[in-house]
């Protein structure tokens, strides 16, 4: 079989079908890009990251998924590093960074599909609309591959907690966390050999522990709205593996 890029670039998506949607688990998910992911090598965007997310997207898009993508700005700003700027104002620099990183893949996936949206928490005037739940919901039902950015809209919540809304909204079956790490750990194993990864977790559990792969408030979230979490390798692990109900990274519920 031809790799992903090769037909992505040769515009024949057929191949795609060759999944039977009777084996999808999933039909309904929320992305979550971590922002720290697109940019390596001290490059801020890296476009062969971008290419692979966009080959990841269009996987399970033309199996039919329903499928929309919050990202985050980590690769350019973090508002809590900035220590030197007030802390709303670093969050609003936050905001905007997820405005370039969602534009620039949303570019990229453009160049395959017609069927893809970029919206923000946050209107930017010619640029991108403004987030509507229900026109956009309308868009997600139908199809489309939607691009969400800006967070919350409001300082000092995280773009975890906007996926967790945007999840809630679009009425997602599944919230996905796309990170470097393989899923949800005891501690940290960059610090601590003897960590421990969970590939079950129970939302009270990652609560009460404080685990800090997502924060608390979007567990919460999801928690009451009985959306479960899947928090994994993105650039290990094929999309594809997780809307079939394969075993991959930590799932939280």
């Amino acid at each position: 079989m031809q790799s992903l890029a090769k037909i992505l670039s040769s515009g024949d998506l057929s191949v795609f079908a060759l999944v039977s949607k009777d084996k999808i688990k999933y039909k309904r998910i929320l992305l979550k890009i971590s922002g720290e992911i697109l940019g390596q090598n001290n490059e801020v965007l890296t476009p062969k990251v971008l290419h692979y997310i966009t080959e990841q997207i269009l996987s399970v898009h033309k199996l039919g998924v329903k499928i929309g993508v919050v990202v985050g700005g980590g690769n350019i700003i973090r508002g809590k590093e900035v220590s030197w700027l007030n802390p709303v104002e670093a969050d609003l620099c936050g905001m905007v960074a997820t405005v370039i990183n969602g534009m620039a893949l949303y570019s990229i996936i453009k160049k395959y599909t017609d069927d893809v949206y970029l919206r923000s928490s946050f209107e930017i005037t010619g640029f991108v609309e403004s987030f509507h739940k229900i026109e956009d919901q309308t868009i997600y039902n139908q199809g489309g591959v939607i691009i969400l950015v800006g967070g919350t809209g409001n300082p000092l919540f995280t773009t975890d907690t906007a996926s967790a809304l945007r999840a809630v909204e679009l009425s997602s079956e599944l919230l996905i966390k796309g990170t470097k790490v393989e899923g949800v750990y005891s501690a940290d194993p960059k610090k601590n050999k003897n960590a421990r990864l969970y590939r079950k977790l129970r939302f009270e559990e990652a609560i009460e522990k404080n685990l800090n792969v997502m924060d608390i408030t979007a567990f919460r979230i999801c928690k009451d709205a009985k959306i479960p979490i899947c928090v994994y390798n993105l650039m290990k692990y094929p999309l594809k593996k997780i809307v079939l109900g394969e075993a991959v990274g930590t799932l939280v519920y």
